[in-house]
């Protein structure tokens, strides 16, 4: 038989144990239940280049230093650049869709400007609805032609001094059947929300504080770092713009160092209608389908 007082000793450390353990499982539980936001990469403006370098020098180094760092990104296609293309900008192109770690979207037909009563727009501003949409389908037409595989996410192309989009815009993506997502052009907004609530379009929206370039074309890690800092515990994801072929040596080497410390704070890089599939039914449904199909 036991002694009395051992007794005693063993069932106030067993208790012991068991009030420690259940003290400490609620903060596992609480760190499981943050995980560190998911990261999609909005990279600006492919197009063809030449018959004899199709594809610009930065591009190229972009996709290997994805592919070799096990990341994800997306590119978005200005779609007239399918029409002069030459086999070898399009079967770079298909590649990459292929092995699934980029995602191509559709960045405009032409990313041009145009004057409306000497007035400078973007693409998508300041043209009535139906030259939106045939620009859209248009664009889209010759991605499903050339490519094999159709487009589902947009971003506005920038120029001019009316912003990127306007109630038009939002008209043509609600219509426009093979469109699902939105690389939304600034934070969330009423308009956004309203597009979204609809069902048929998911917008992810943007943190100006957080992004790959500030000010434009000029990537930098202390500033994204500062910004990621103040915004990371409240946001699920941030989409980072940039602008490859505007990178000096310098901004690339800043742009590596953005994803190095990314990676290090354990986010998780994904494609917009790859992040898009990862989220709850309840807040995405099956509206969005994988990338290509």
């Amino acid at each position: 038989m036991m002694p009395r007082t051992l007794a005693c000793v063993v069932v106030v450390s067993v208790a012991f144990c068991e009030l420690v353990g259940l003290s400490s499982a609620p903060a596992a539980d609480a760190t499981a239940q943050t995980p560190a936001p998911v990261i999609i990469l909005k990279l600006d403006d492919l197009k063809f280049t030449s018959a004899s370098a199709p594809i610009a020098p930065r591009w190229l180094q972009l996709a290997d230093y994805i592919q070799k760092n096990k990341l994800k990104a997306s590119i978005g296609i200005i779609c007239s650049s399918l029409e002069n293309g030459n086999a070898a900008y399009v079967q770079w192109i298909k590649d990459l869709h292929e092995r699934q770690i980029i995602e191509f979207w559709f960045h405009g037909y032409d990313h041009a400007t145009h004057k409306v009563d000497g007035v400078d727009y973007s693409e998508f501003t300041g043209r009535p609805y139906d030259e939106q949409k045939a620009h859209f389908d248009k664009a889209l037409k010759l991605a499903e032609d050339k490519l094999g595989f159709p487009l589902h996410a947009f971003g506005p192309p920038g120029g001019g001094t009316k912003g990127t989009c306007d109630a038009n815009t939002v008209q043509v993506m609600a219509d426009v059947p093979a469109m699902k997502v939105w690389l939304y052009p600034q934070p969330m907004d009423d308009v956004g929300r309203e597009l979204e609530a609809k069902g048929k379009v998911t917008i992810l929206d943007r943190v100006w504080a957080v992004n790959i370039e500030n000010p434009l074309f000029v990537p930098s890690l202390a500033k994204l770092q500062a910004g990621y800092e103040k915004s990371a515990a409240q946001r699920k994801y941030f989409v980072l713009q940039g602008h490859p072929t505007h990178w000096t040596d310098e901004g690339w080497d800043q742009f590596t160092k953005i994803c190095d410390y990314l990676t290090a704070k354990g986010c998780v890089f994904m494609t917009p209608s790859e992040y898009v599939q990862s989220m709850s039914k309840k807040s995405a449904g099956d509206r969005v389908p994988p990338s290509g199909k």
